[in-house]
């Protein structure tokens, strides 16, 4: 009987660890042309513009929280204004994220999303290159936005589909290579759209950082499923391997979805 028991645990604690869709506050139609970001498409729908005056709320989780908290930064661009942190403590091994915050996503195909973003300076980039940010997933697979460059940098944003449709390359800067700054607020802009049906390679994925376009991708495969179903600040360190020898952190000032 104990054994049966210590068994339904480890199946619960799975599945309440499982990345799932949740309910989302009902959507708003965003301002067209939107100041806030300038390269947002005509005619989409917030569903969340989240300022992080508190760890979680309006639809917002979390999970894996061991090392973020919300703090007060004067150097934010709504002017002193509070802000999430993940923090990157000395030790920090390769592989995992500090913390998870993710919106549930109603089997989306057409998504934007925007962040107002700091890494800290100095920062240890690691060893592989990669320093992921955010995440879409769609059901089993995942896109991610990396902060990709040498351990010392200079550092550039990359997006990675993980899904078995693309031919497993990196989306790269294919339209101005933009650095990004240590300890500088950035506006990170990133647009992904499904193909008009499946297999035939008219996906689009597009990014931009302080309002100029990196990259433009017109050709994406998509996977066959029925859309983005989550979104997830985890901003995970590598790459397996490595370690942090200082402590290192990124902040976010405000986190925008909207759909379609």
């Amino acid at each position: 009987m104990k054994n049966l028991l210590g068994a339904v645990a480890l199946v619960l604690l799975a599945t309440a660890c499982k990345s799932v869709a949740q309910p989302s506050p009902a959507p708003r139609r965003a301002e067209s042309p939107n100041p806030e970001w300038p390269n947002e498409p005509a005619g989409m729908w917030t569903l969340t513009d989240q300022p992080w005056t508190a760890l979680t709320g309006a639809g917002w989780r979390r999970r894996e929280s061991a090392d973020d908290r919300v703090v007060t930064d004067a150097t934010a661009p709504r002017g002193g204004a509070t802000v999430l942190e993940y923090l990157y403590p000395v030790g920090f091994g390769g592989g995992s994220a500090p913390a998870t915050h993710y919106f549930g996503l109603d089997h989306t195909r057409e998504v934007f999303v925007g962040l107002v973003w700091k890494v800290s300076s100095p920062w240890q980039g690691h060893a592989s290159g990669v320093n992921k940010i955010h995440f879409l997933y769609a059901g089993s697979s995942d896109v991610a936005m990396v902060m990709y460059g040498p351990a010392n940098g200079p550092y550039e944003l990359r997006v990675m589909p993980q899904w078995p449709e693309h031919d497993g390359t990196w989306l790269t800067a294919n339209v101005a290579h933009t650095p990004l700054t240590l300890g500088q607020w950035h506006r990170a802009e990133w647009y992904l759209k499904y193909e008009s049906s499946a297999g035939a390679g008219d996906g689009v994925v597009r990014w931009w950082l302080d309002g100029a376009l990196v990259g433009d991708y017109t050709k994406i495969r998509y996977p066959r499923d029925a859309g983005f179903v989550e979104y997830q600040i985890s901003p995970t360190w590598g790459g397996v391997g490595d370690e942090k020898k200082e402590a290192d952190y990124y902040r976010f000032d405000r986190s925008y979805i909207s759909s379609r």
